[in-house]
């Protein structure tokens, strides 16, 4: 396996409910089935959701699944805070079904109590992923998800081009994350490879922006850890040039920085995870685009 196909292992989790896809819920499961049994299902991670759509998901994923199936299928439901209801239909859901499971949480936070409330609730049976908001700065909430033992989510883009934060702020967050031993995943806005102005939407005529790529922002975990200055991450985190990032079996190399396969899977694994996306099918092509996999 080459470096690229490992570090892009399971990276993607599949977000088509959401925008800018906005596909119906059979529609996404059935994209979802497909992706699972493609060439290219090593890259595909969890299916999310809306917690209160649980029903509606088993009832459109019924005719998908399959005993000889060895794979579980992997779900990670948002959820809000302060909604105790929510945990017992997940629960609910769980005990009901075989072959498909919520190993994984997701909630906005805005305060160390609703960290705090997240964590006594879901931290013990789940992966818990807490999205603290970045304007502002999120330094002092993301302190209070390390102590509470469990993973960040950032936020890189939306369907507007002011949802787009700028690089220092993406740059302080992994920051902050890897000071503090705290692994995140991104979610909004990386359907791409490279940072580039892309349309926000798929709607005719969509207003456009400038987007990061998933290259990017991973890659800028990498080298984070393996200590670049932050002038140079935040070039990174600004490369608009394809060119300027390779992968061989030995590993990544951006303009004369190298990072080893070993340094890549270190990353993947402990500190940037994955990236939710509404497609997976534009990060794929565009990996294969640029000869990565």
């Amino acid at each position: 396996m080459s470096s690229a196909r490992a570090f892009l292992r399971g990276i993607i989790d599949y977000a088509g409910l959401f925008p800018p896809a906005r596909l119906r819920m059979d529609d996404a499961v059935r994209e979802y089935a497909r992706y699972r049994r493609g060439n290219d299902r090593d890259l595909l991670g969890r299916f999310i959701l809306p917690a209160s759509t649980l029903d509606e998901f088993s009832a459109a994923a019924g005719p998908f699944l399959s005993d000889d199936d060895p794979d579980i299928w992997r779900l990670s439901a948002i959820v809000s805070a302060l909604n105790d209801s929510e945990l017992e239909d997940i629960k609910d859901f769980n005990r009901e079904h075989t072959g498909i499971v919520v190993d994984a949480i997701e909630m906005p936070v805005h305060s160390e109590d609703d960290v705090n409330w997240a964590a006594e609730l879901y931290r013990d049976s789940f992966s818990l992923f807490l999205e603290p908001t970045l304007a502002g700065g999120s330094s002092a909430l993301l302190h209070s998800i390390a102590k509470a033992g469990v993973s960040a989510k950032l936020r890189t883009g939306g369907v507007v081009a002011t949802a787009i934060p700028p690089a220092t702020a993406v740059l302080s967050f992994i920051d902050t994350c890897d000071a503090l031993a705290l692994p995140f995943k991104a979610t909004a806005g990386l359907h791409h490879a490279i940072r580039g102005e892309y349309a926000l939407t798929y709607e005719t005529q969509a207003p456009r922006g400038m987007m990061y790529g998933y290259l990017n922002v991973f890659l800028a975990a990498v080298f984070h850890r393996a200590g670049l200055p932050a002038s140079v991450l935040l070039d990174l985190l600004e490369e608009t040039d394809s060119a300027s990032i390779t992968f061989d079996d030995a590993g990544a190399c951006w303009r004369g920085n190298l990072a080893d396969a070993a340094q890549l899977l270190a990353a993947r694994r402990s500190l940037a995870l994955s990236f939710g996306s509404c497609s997976f099918t534009e990060p794929v092509d565009e990996a294969k685009q640029l000869h990565l996999i």
